[in-house]
């Protein structure tokens, strides 16, 4: 009897923390994480490669706030890639940006907080690290 009660309320956190909705910071988190591994993942591929070439590095530091602008000029250039077989490609990737740069600017603007402002810091590691 007391080991099902302890059962029943293991079970019953388990389900409270997962009911808890993201807070912006978790979900910058997450997309962020999901964005570099999807771009990992064009990378490695033969034909995709060459669709991630001719955009710029991407690297997302969500506590620099240089990284609006870098969000915004990646999507830029993606509007400029005309091959449509590297559109598509691109496509659940871009969304995915896009979405992350309207929830940076609009309805988690307030709960940014932006550690630097040095956009050489993210050219830099663009280099690096993607």
């Amino acid at each position: 009897m007391l080991l099902s009660f302890d059962l029943v309320l293991l079970l019953s956190a388990a389900v409270v923390t997962h009911a808890a909705p993201p807070t912006c910071y978790s979900r910058m988190l997450s997309m962020r994480k999901e964005i570099k591994s999807n771009i990992a993942n064009l990378e490695a591929k033969q034909f995709t490669k060459r669709c991630v070439s001719k955009l710029p590095d991407l690297h997302i530091d969500i506590h620099n706030f240089c990284v609006i602008s870098k969000l915004r000029a990646y999507l830029q250039a993606v509007e400029k890639v005309t091959d449509r077989r590297c559109q598509n490609v691109l496509q659940p990737t871009v969304q995915l940006i896009r979405r992350l740069y309207l929830i940076m600017v609009v309805p988690c603007k307030a709960e940014l907080v932006f550690l630097t402002d040095n956009c050489s810091a993210l050219q830099r590691k663009a280099s690096t690290t993607t």
